[in-house]
């Protein structure tokens, strides 16, 4: 199944706060459990991971001490995209607002 990018990440456009639409501070970190699985979760909380990454045995042979690299680098792609089509949503909702006043 091809990954979609347009999928849509709820903004509150309504809200008086400044912020509104952005996440708020997380503090993310990567851990290999000993199942061999990498998990990304929050520090701060001990809920169930926001992500998990299970390289087959197979690909784990070929990757070696790799994993935990890959692992690394497809969470920055992630975290990429997200920031990105937030920071686009953000931009269009400000240009794209009629001005109360024109000089």
């Amino acid at each position: 199944m091809p990954y979609d990018i347009d999928n849509e990440i709820e903004v509150d456009n309504d809200s008086t706060d400044q912020f509104a639409g952005f996440a708020k501070e997380t503090t993310l970190e990567l851990v290999e459990a000993d199942d061999g699985k990498l998990l990304l979760r929050d520090a701060e909380q001990d809920d169930a991971p926001l992500m998990t990454i299970d390289f087959s045995d197979k690909l784990k042979e070929i990757l070696g001490s790799d994993t935990q690299a890959i692992g690394q680098h497809m969470i920055h792609a992630a975290i990429q995209v997200i920031m990105q089509k937030q920071m686009s949503q953000w931009h269009a909702h400000v240009y794209d607002k009629e001005p109360t006043h024109y000089s």
